[in-house]
């Protein structure tokens, strides 16, 4: 392949990811068997290890290519923000040189994911990242390894969380959580719509099917509010999935936050407001 082209960590305004709707769907026992048919082949001719990832590809790829060391710092910085311990449980991702080698084998082995440039699959105990190169390849893989890294040590996560701690550390460790589109997207919500942030409204929504845009952005706004303003909130985000990994199901974190704050969503606002691009 030569030269690898050049990285760029901003999303497009289309086309995203579908993750975790298989995971749903397979650990339901809803699709068991169901997606994976056909014979598209997955990328072999090369496969890079760092600590637990690997990478297989269709194309040469460095070991330390900065793609790699930001895959591998990003474990450390899931384990250190969120208190969690590491998992050895190795996380494969299948990369694609294009995008019509990536679609060709989606379509074949999982037909029912959407249009979407990557996809993270829980299955048994395999987690499996599927993407194409792009120049959104960094920000693809820090979504979708970050589900791999949460989900080796959280059986039960809820889907808002989920997708709110991926979206967080998708942008990268300089930007400290910080998705500027999503802030964007709320704050123009909240101008046009007279948007309201409501935890236990979006706590309802069990479906990845079922979540917008905005459900994505309220889910980053919560998990930014919850871990990079006080550590009383750090805590009690903290604390909350560490009784997840112990115990499993646990009452909601919208009760929980009432209980200690009884105005986060005006708490929250302010937030939003004070972050600057």
């Amino acid at each position: 392949m030569g030269e690898s082209p050049g990285l760029k960590s901003r999303e497009s305004p289309v086309g995203r990811w579908w993750t975790v709707w298989i995971c749903a769907c397979l650990l339901t026992g809803g699709c068991v068997g169901a997606p994976f048919r056909g014979t598209a082949d997955l990328p072999q001719k090369s496969e890079v290890r760092r600590e637990r990832l690997v990478v297989h590809s269709n194309f040469e790829i460095s070991a330390h290519h900065r793609l790699m060391d930001e895959l591998v710092r990003l474990q450390d910085d899931v384990v250190k923000q969120l208190d969690l311990p590491k998992s050895e449980s190795p996380i494969d991702v299948y990369l694609f040189e294009t995008a019509a080698q990536y679609r060709k084998y989606i379509d074949t082995r999982l037909p029912e994911a959407p249009e979407r440039r990557a996809c993270f699959v829980h299955r048994n105990d395999e987690l499996n990242v599927f993407a194409h190169w792009s120049e959104f390849v960094m920000v693809d893989l820090r979504h979708e390894v970050t589900h791999g890294y949460l989900h080796a040590v959280v059986d039960d996560l809820p889907l808002w969380l989920d997708e709110g701690l991926a979206e967080y550390f998708e942008v990268g460790r300089d930007a400290h959580g910080f998705n500027l589109s999503h802030r964007r997207l709320l704050q123009h919500r909240r101008v046009e719509d007279d948007w309201r942030p409501d935890l236990a409204e979006l706590e309802k929504v069990e479906l990845p099917s079922a979540m917008g845009q905005l459900h994505y952005a309220e889910s980053w706004a919560w998990v930014h509010f919850l871990l990079e303003t006080t550590p009383e909130r750090r805590k009690l985000l903290r604390d909350y999935i560490a009784r997840l990994r112990m115990d499993g199901k646990q009452e909601e974190l919208s009760q929980l936050l009432l209980e200690h704050e009884p105005n986060a969503e005006v708490s929250l606002l302010k937030h939003l407001r004070s972050l600057q691009p």
